[in-house]
């Protein structure tokens, strides 16, 4: 489906009538209450809006968006308020507030900051696929990513209390705006992370009008092809990774073959999975076998975080010894639910965005010569299959073009998102300003000074025009390679 000239004409008029008018600050104070959570102070506001699932016919079912807005310490009615939106896609921004609560924070200082869970996340019709994520055992994290009867049971359930084909980056965009108008706000910020990047883009594109300036954090495209890059650019950070421990002269040290240990555990593991037995708490043996592409997955998830990259070394080479326990440790070895990303939203939302996209040519040449090979495509092709597939509109692969000033944030490690990613997207932004971060991966998990980044992204808040001084970025520090238990 197309946003067509007309379609688009009338979004935009909209916006603009909208933002035109000064918004009263009582009726923030007459729609959200204070929250009373645990954790948020009493000037912490929280609410929920009503919106229609199907964003086209506007009838039939409702989603309960919920709102918590945390107000600025100095309320300043011509501050445009910082809309932060999470990644995943399937991440509840919401569980985040306490972080903007505080007091001494740097972004409710003279912004208001306002989460809202997409729909499909946290407090806005949360769609887990408890088949997937809930494992009731040690044996059970190793399953397969989708296996195609969780999948499919997921889907049948989800299906009982939504149409999945309206989950999707479009309608979020459109719930943002209701939000938006409904809380009374001109121009916003936008400031989004990973997936929310992509949010953020879709919503330039849609309401050019409404957004005062953005940060865009280890963004994507609107075209990535989810995930069809992982595999290339998880290459790429394993073996910035390699090099960095070489020129570390601890992790040289320690690991000076880890090259050549991790291409020897990738031969062994994709002959065969791997069998170890090890003493649980209570005293007795527990067999376990571990697939290569469990282990591999593990390593990839590890590097989103310097925090995880500087384990990396250490796990994989007493991998290599055989010595799985190191490994092991990064799993629960009990029932667990995993509630950190809604499974059942981020397949819908890459099952329309982007795997039904792929190309069997593209998903071969990219995925070709790597640790991760094509597996994380087939898994999600493999579900989708099982899936319901919503629209996207013309257009919406098109780069965002536009003037609005823009910081953008790179990671050197990251595994997902590179630089050359960040460089892509700042083509079309002709006011943007790329910074890049030489120790963070897709977060900076890990580095010390984390509070350099917050203040980067406040001080473009407050001067859009300029680019941040960035001097701090150099006491952004990792802490040393792992090397012993």
């Amino acid at each position: 489906m197309k946003i067509s000239a007309t379609l688009f004409i009338v979004f935009l008029s909209f916006a603009v009538c909208q933002c035109s008018r000064p918004a009263p600050e009582s009726v923030l104070y007459q729609r959200l209450k204070p929250c009373g959570a645990e954790g948020l102070d009493s000037t912490v506001l929280c609410g929920t809006l009503s919106v229609f699932e199907n964003t086209k016919t506007k009838s039939g079912r409702k989603i309960d968006l919920k709102i918590v807005v945390v107000p600025a310490i100095h309320r300043h009615p011509t501050n445009a308020p910082i809309f932060y939106f999470e990644g995943g896609p399937g991440v509840s921004v919401t569980g985040g507030a306490s972080f903007y609560a505080d007091s001494i924070n740097y972004y409710r200082i003279d912004h208001d900051v306002v989460l809202v869970d997409v729909r499909g996340t946290g407090g806005s019709n949360p769609l887990h696929c408890r088949q997937t994520q809930f494992k009731k055992d040690l044996a059970q994290q190793f399953d397969e990513m989708y296996p195609v009867s969780a999948v499919k049971a997921c889907y049948d359930s989800l299906s009982q209390r939504a149409d999945l084909t309206q989950y999707t980056t479009t309608n979020m965009a459109m719930d943002i705006e209701e939000v938006r108008q409904w809380l009374g706000y001109g121009k916003i910020k936008l400031f989004g992370v990973s997936f929310g990047t992509r949010l953020a883009q879709v919503y330039m594109k849609m309401y050019p009008e409404s957004v005062a300036s953005c940060v865009l954090w280890s963004p994507t495209t609107t075209y990535s092809k989810l995930p069809l890059y992982h595999a290339q650019f998880a290459e790429e950070s394993l073996h910035k990774m390699f090099a960095d421990c070489k020129s570390d002269s601890l992790c040289h040290l320690n690991f000076p073959r880890i090259d050549e240990e991790f291409a020897d555990l990738m031969k062994k593991g994709r002959e065969k999975p791997f069998a170890y037995s090890f003493k649980r708490p209570n005293g007795e043996s527990q067999d376990v076998t571990i697939p290569w592409h469990a282990f591999q997955t593990k390593i990839r998830s590890l590097m989103y975080a310097p925090l995880g990259l500087r384990q990396l070394p250490y796990i994989i080479h007493q991998s290599y010894l055989n010595n799985w326990q190191p490994f092991l440790s990064l799993f629960p070895n009990k029932p667990s639910m995993d509630y950190f990303i809604a499974d059942g939203l981020y397949l819908c939302v890459t099952c329309a965005d982007d795997v039904p996209f792929i190309s069997k040519q593209e998903a071969d040449s990219l995925t070709r010569n790597t640790f991760m090979g094509d597996y994380r495509v087939r898994q999600q092709q493999q579900a989708c299959s099982q899936w319901a597939r919503g629209s996207v509109p013309d257009g919406y692969f098109d780069p965002l073009v536009s003037t609005t000033p823009t910081l953008v944030f790179s990671g050197y490690f990251d595994p997902v998102t590179p630089p050359s990613m960040a460089q892509q997207i700042i083509k079309t932004l002709p006011n943007s300003f790329l910074v890049t971060i030489p120790t963070m991966s897709h977060t900076f998990d890990g580095l010390s000074k984390p509070e350099c980044f917050d203040k980067m992204v406040v001080d473009f808040f407050n001067t859009p025009g300029t680019q941040p001084n960035g001097d701090c970025i150099a006491e952004m520090l990792p802490e040393a390679y792992k090397t012993k238990e």
